[in-house]
């Protein structure tokens, strides 16, 4: 049992703060139900943090402001400027390349790319071919043959040999709707 304390005794501050995982919790309550000498510790530690959760907190010197204060003031002080926006520094490199005045190349720019919007957009696509004839034949077959079997199913027509007369169902070529 020594060794299953001192396991329990490593993690006892967790247990008390209920920063243990679930499982884990289990086991230390499961252990500290019997186990009075751990029990024990664990009420000793939490009286120990409930009396130093009803401490004050305490306030710093005044000094130690001031010295705050300034140590914060050289800090950002020493450290980089504010980054500029992502429209300056376009501005800057555009500027910065020989013979480039950045107005005018920016305004050339956009105008290219606004050409070139406008002629994907007015860009003439090619038409889209035709199906061949056989494969609008087929459809239009199989789209008599899901009527008739519509027909049937509604109880319209009902007698088959008046089905066998139709020219329709002739022409289907051996795609003939059941008839139930």
């Amino acid at each position: 049992m020594m060794r299953a304390c001192a396991e329990v005794r490593g993690g006892l501050p967790a247990y008390v703060d209920g920063a243990l995982e679930a499982e884990t919790a289990r086991r230390v309550a499961a252990h500290l139900a019997g186990c009075p000498a751990c029990a024990a510790e664990a009420a000793t530690l939490r009286a120990i943090l409930a009396r130093a959760a009803a401490l004050p907190a305490p306030e710093p010197p005044p000094a130690f402001w001031r010295e705050f204060e300034a140590t914060v003031r050289a800090r950002v002080a020493a450290g980089p400027g504010p980054r500029r926006s992502l429209w300056a520094r376009a501005v800057a490199w555009v500027g910065g390349l020989p013979g480039l005045r950045p107005a005018p190349a920016l305004v050339a720019a956009s105008a290219l790319g606004l050409m070139l919007a406008v002629g994907l957009v007015r860009s003439e696509r090619p038409a889209r071919p035709d199906p061949p004839a056989e494969v609008v034949a087929a459809s239009q077959d199989l789209a008599i043959g899901q009527d008739l079997d519509l027909f049937q199913q509604l109880d319209l027509l009902e007698d088959e040999e008046l089905l066998e007369r139709l020219d329709l169902l002739r022409s289907l070529d051996g795609v003939r709707p059941r008839v139930t």
